[in-house]
């Protein structure tokens, strides 16, 4: 299976890399609503800086920004929520400063690893960690998470 580096647009994208693109985002959320029991709803109403959030209570929901700014970076940004819900670690915001850091470190880290399962499952390989970060929209500040997912 051939998988093409997106374009930071999804209206710039091809076909074929569109197809590929919305295939991971039903594979995110097939893995949030339906073996995990969590909602998710992308909303059009929030300016486009606006990050995602997640809520354990009182239900399990994720709010996506249908209009966030960078929108290849949707599936690391709905796979970190999901991590978030998974470890219910929207906790560590009310900690401190150190434990927000060291949270939000932990949740990209789940979503690499969910998005590098979705590449195991579909038969997706990449010569490097780098080529693998770009084709998924993965943040550059994230990138030295990639030596501890291998």
């Amino acid at each position: 299976q051939r998988v093409i580096i997106m374009s930071t647009s999804i209206e710039n994208m091809s076909v074929e890399t569109r197809e590929n693109y919305d295939r991971l985002m039903r594979y995110l959320m097939n893995y949030a609503m339906f073996d995990h029991h969590i909602g998710i709803e992308f909303s059009d109403r929030l300016p486009p800086f606006a990050p995602p959030i997640s809520y354990e209570k009182p239900g399990k929901l994720i709010i996506m920004n249908a209009k966030w700014w960078r929108p290849t970076e949707m599936p690391f940004l709905l796979a970190h929520e999901i991590g978030h819900i998974l470890h219910e670690s929207a906790a560590f915001y009310h900690i401190s400063h150190l434990t927000t850091l060291k949270g939000e470190a932990c949740e990209n880290l789940f979503a690499i690893k969910l998005l590098q399962r979705y590449c195991i499952e579909n038969e997706i390989y990449f010569d490097t960690s780098y080529k693998f970060a770009k084709c998924f929209g993965i943040p550059e500040n994230c990138y030295y998470l990639l030596e501890f997912a291998a």
